[in-house]
């Protein structure tokens, strides 16, 4: 319950409220030496995984950051103006031919600007929630 507190924290209510509401509805239950050693370990079970997850992430910023840049050629039509547009399909195949790594679109959001010109873009790769990699994106023409 939102206002009551997050699981696994142990709280102080009233009995009546406890015993008349709470537990009956199995919202809460009593906090007893057992209970509240299971959610200790439960939340450094869930704290270790954090960690590495954060240390994976930090590995592929390393990873993304040694690519200095990634070129994609389109067809080009007047202007120097692209035909189409470049899709985070396209960027994640390129990155997956330099490091050996397939990002997944879904946990990873890669942030572009609006390409309709060739030319040179940085692309922001929102790891986690503090960790970004940017990385240059060529785009070349293929009419040449």
């Amino acid at each position: 319950m939102p206002k009551l507190g997050q699981e696994g924290k142990a709280i102080n209510v009233a009995p009546g409220y406890a015993f008349n509401y709470l537990i009956p509805n199995k919202i809460a239950s009593l906090a007893t030496k057992g209970i509240l050693k299971h959610a200790n370990m439960l939340a450094e079970i869930q704290n270790q995984k954090k960690e590495i997850i954060k240390i994976k992430a930090t590995e592929l910023q390393k990873q993304l950051r040694e690519i200095t840049k990634i070129s994609i050629k389109k067809k080009t039509g007047d202007k120097q103006y692209i035909f189409g547009n470049i899709s985070s399909k396209e960027i994640t195949e390129k990155i997956f031919n330099y490091i050996g790594i397939k990002l997944d679109k879904k946990k990873k959001q890669i942030e572009a600007p609006e390409i309709k010109k060739i030319g040179i873009y940085i692309i922001k790769i929102h790891i986690l929630d503090d960790i970004i990699a940017n990385i240059k994106l060529q785009v070349l023409p293929t009419n040449i």
